[in-house]
């Protein structure tokens, strides 16, 4: 074999593998953690991201089923008053009040370190320039 055979069918093999590509493990992992620093700031740690299963109808979408464990950083009531502490206006705190209650109907009273169980959702993330994205 040639070395431009050679260097023509590794090329061929990496772009093989590049249009294949589909989120891993780390990389759904990274997207959670990232959902959950957006809407909950350095309240949530993803841990123990596991695949439970994966499919795709077309090269831009990808659903992958997976089961993870949420630990908290701090306790309810420590970042319910963190968020009503924050200054601004009486609409906002009321607000941010709201959302810490939300959380507090779907993970009870948690404390810090608590963990909950996530044990089956699907997301589904998209193709994007900048490679895969979790769809909200």
């Amino acid at each position: 074999m040639t070395y431009k055979t050679t260097l023509s069918l590794l090329m061929a093999a990496t772009l093989l593998v590049a249009c294949s590509d589909i989120p891993s493990e780390r990389h759904i992992e990274q997207a959670l953690q990232k959902q959950y620093n957006d809407l909950y700031p350095s309240l949530i740690d993803i841990q123990d991201v596991k695949k439970l299963n994966g499919w795709s109808d077309n090269d831009n979408h990808y659903a992958a089923e997976v089961s993870y464990t949420l630990e908290f950083n701090k306790s309810y009531q420590q970042y319910l008053e963190e968020k009503t502490d924050q200054p601004g206006n009486p609409l906002e705190k009321i607000t941010s009040g709201i959302s810490v209650g939300l959380l507090k109907l779907q993970y009870g009273d948690f404390k810090k370190k608590d963990q909950y169980q996530i044990k089956d959702e699907t997301l589904t993330f998209r193709m994007t320039e900048n490679g895969w994205v979790l769809v909200d």
